[in-house]
């Protein structure tokens, strides 16, 4: 599939993708920490996590490969509604975690490893995508904003 990249490849991610996946995971963890530092951690990922998803029959990481470097990834997993009377039921897609490296934002990375969460959602014919997205992560909401995703709801804290 080609792309505002030179060539842009998206594929399930496998065991040999944890190393790459952890990197991208370590940016993330710094970018959240950077947005939100009283709640996120700059972390660094052992690959412990990504494998566990990998594992996963209900979960995948979708990752997008520019000259054989991961260059963005999505966390998708199977999700359902709760079993109480008053909830619609729904199965959906949930999406966990979704980076793209910083110096490939802006070139339709993002929008490729969306239509392809899109799909695995309609592949496995669930209802709908949701997603946790930090307030002021003014970029993405906007980008999720232009797919089409709109507000539900509002986690609100109050603190001890």
């Amino acid at each position: 599939m080609m792309s505002k990249m030179d060539f842009l490849e998206v594929n399930l991610a496998t065991h040999d993708d944890i190393e790459q996946i952890c990197r991208l995971y370590d940016e993330f963890y710094a970018y959240n920490a950077k947005l939100q530092p009283e709640y996120c951690n700059a972390a660094k990922e052992s690959g412990k996590y990504p494998e566990s998803v990998i594992a996963d029959e209900n979960a995948d990481i979708i990752v997008a490969i520019e000259n054989n470097i991961i260059v963005g990834f999505i966390h998708v997993r199977e999700a359902k509604t709760p079993p109480y009377a008053s909830v619609v039921p729904h199965s959906y897609a949930e999406i966990i975690d979704f980076i793209v490296t910083a110096s490939c934002r802006e070139k339709g990375v993002g929008s490729e490893l969306m239509d392809a969460a899109r799909e695995w959602g309609k592949a496995r014919s669930l209802d709908y995508i949701e997603l946790f997205v930090l307030t002021n992560a003014k970029e993405a909401y906007a980008f999720y904003q232009h797919y089409g995703f709109d507000t539900k709801s509002h986690t609100m804290r109050y603190a001890l």
